[in-house]
């Protein structure tokens, strides 16, 4: 993969769209690429975590156990939780189909996020929204259970 479409993706992603074009070819030249077939399991919920994914190409299914709590497709992110506090996973990450991932590790991450501020309301901003999303499924699953006990 060439540098500048590993600069492309992390300045379409909701984290690193204000930081600075040279901070982002710094970033760009640390990832690590990984090929994926479907099926594959990135990460298990409980996994040590201290990275995150971008996804240059594929689909990522976000999951706990049985449930799918989303599906993350191209320049999407994924991990981002674990990158920030390296506490285990909270959910597991399985390819949907053929992958082409960008591994992030912490401590470059650190490096980045101390220097642009911008980063840190990126991610943020993103687990806010992500936040959200889960808490108004989490609302709407209630209330059909709710309506209807043997929906369960």
């Amino acid at each position: 993969m060439l540098l500048i479409e590993k600069v492309l993706l992390l300045r379409a992603s909701e984290i690193f769209w204000q930081t600075p074009e040279q901070e982002l070819v710094e970033l760009a030249g640390i990832l690590e690429e990984i090929y994926l077939e479907p099926g594959v399991t990135l990460f298990a919920k409980g996994d040590p975590g201290t990275c995150m994914y971008f996804i240059f190409k594929g689909k990522i299914r976000v999951h706990d156990g049985g449930y799918a709590l989303a599906v993350l497709e191209e320049n999407d992110f994924v991990g981002e939780l674990s990158i920030l506090d390296a506490e285990s996973r909270s959910a597991s990450a399985t390819t949907a189909e053929e992958s082409i991932l960008l591994k992030l590790e912490q401590e470059p991450f650190y490096d980045i996020m101390m220097n642009n501020a911008e980063v840190l309301k990126g991610i943020l901003k993103t687990l806010c929204r992500r936040l959200r999303i889960m808490d108004a499924k989490s609302v709407t699953s209630q209330k059909a259970s709710e309506t209807n006990p043997l929906a369960l």
